[in-house]
């Protein structure tokens, strides 16, 4: 029995990818073998098959793997073939909030919105929030789709070496991590940043991820300038894990401000680098911190500033890890483990041979 993983697009550096990526290594543990399929992938990507090459090997006794987040025009061809099959629900994004500055992606949300009823088609549905198995809730039963963390607890983030000594706060950091498009409500950020400057609070803002979109960056730069915290930005662009890992040790706090989540793995990633993180509600980001993290998603943002002005306060001059939020995420990861994913395996092979005895 071969597991085999396969996705529209597979790239390392992206979430959906590196949970793809992820799946290998868990099979490997587990005494699988494991393949990866994808029409998308970079030559960075080692492993990464095309899916002509995926269909020519496909097995009644594999088991196939999708990862679901847009449109897929295999989704028919994939549901008709003779073996197990599961879907990893990442979610579809709402394609208000791409039509404005990213129309060729909201027709495809659009797309994909149309395709979930095919999902009830495979053998197990796996999604990765609370919040994102809802939207099935009129495709599949309650109860019937299981939730698992989109992460796996050996990733590069979450099993690196922590700095020998903890690191002081300096001047007061704001992070948000993820691809800088329009729902991600990195202007909001921004804004936040300016309402601190008006109460004399310096801090400034930092901002990674990958910027597809010419016209948002554009925006997200005249926005900052207009409210004279320019020079209070910087946008990283992508980065490596060294690279990375400095931005988390060295912020206050992340910001997750948007619009729609299916999970939200930054959030995670902060908490368990012992990082507070202010999250707006209404997606599925709140699932997986603290309570008292999350804020309305219709508050306005001045309601933000003195929670997040209390928390520069109370790290100043102190080291900038929390042990209340590492064991936070640890307790987030444990619902990711190698145990959770063998018994699904299991689950899905032990119905298929009681459907076969049954025949």
């Amino acid at each position: 029995m071969t597991l085999r993983v396969c996705a529209p697009d597979i790239f390392s550096g992206d979430a959906v990818g590196n949970h793809c990526i992820g799946f290998v290594r868990m099979a490997k543990r587990l005494g699988l073998r494991a393949e990866l399929y994808a029409n998308g992938f970079d030559a960075g990507t080692s492993g990464v098959q095309p899916l002509e090459a995926f269909f020519a090997s496909v097995t009644p006794e594999d088991i196939v793997l999708l990862s679901y987040s847009i449109f897929d025009p295999c989704l028919e061809q994939i549901l008709a073939l003779d073996c197990k099959k599961i879907c990893y629900f990442h979610g579809v994004t709402d394609p208000q909030l791409l039509r404005a500055l990213e129309p060729r992606t909201a027709q495809l949300c659009e797309k994909a919105l149309a395709q979930l009823p095919l999902l009830a088609g495979f053998d197990a549905v796996v999604a990765n929030s609370q919040n994102t198995a809802q939207s099935l809730a009129r495709i599949l039963e309650a109860g019937a789709v299981k939730i698992v963390p989109p992460v796996f607890p050996d990733m590069p983030v979450f099993t690196r070496e922590p700095p020998r000594k903890g690191r002081k706060q300096r001047a007061p950091n704001l992070l948000m991590v993820g691809r800088v498009v329009p729902h991600k409500r990195i202007e909001d950020g921004i804004d936040i940043l300016a309402l601190l400057k008006q109460r004399e609070i310096v801090a400034t803002l930092t901002i990674v991820g990958s910027a597809p979109n010419y016209e948002y960056l554009k925006f997200l730069i005249n926005h900052a300038r207009r409210l004279g915290v320019l020079e209070q930005v910087d946008f990283k662009g992508m980065l490596d894990d060294a690279d990375l890992f400095e931005c988390y040790e060295s912020a206050s706090a992340l910001l997750a401000m948007s619009r729609h989540e299916g999970f939200c793995v930054p959030v995670l990633e902060a908490m368990h680098f012992g990082k507070p993180v202010f999250v707006r509600g209404g997606t599925a980001a709140q699932e997986i911190c603290p309570a008292d993290c999350v804020f309305d998603a219709a508050a306005s943002l001045a309601a933000w500033v003195p929670a997040i002005a209390a928390r520069f306060n109370q790290c100043a001059g102190r080291s900038l890890a929390d042990a209340a939020y590492v064991r936070h995420a640890d307790g987030v990861l444990q619902r990711a483990s190698d145990a959770v994913w063998q018994d699904i395996f299991l689950g899905v092979d032990a119905a298929s041979t009681a459907g076969a005895h049954a025949d």
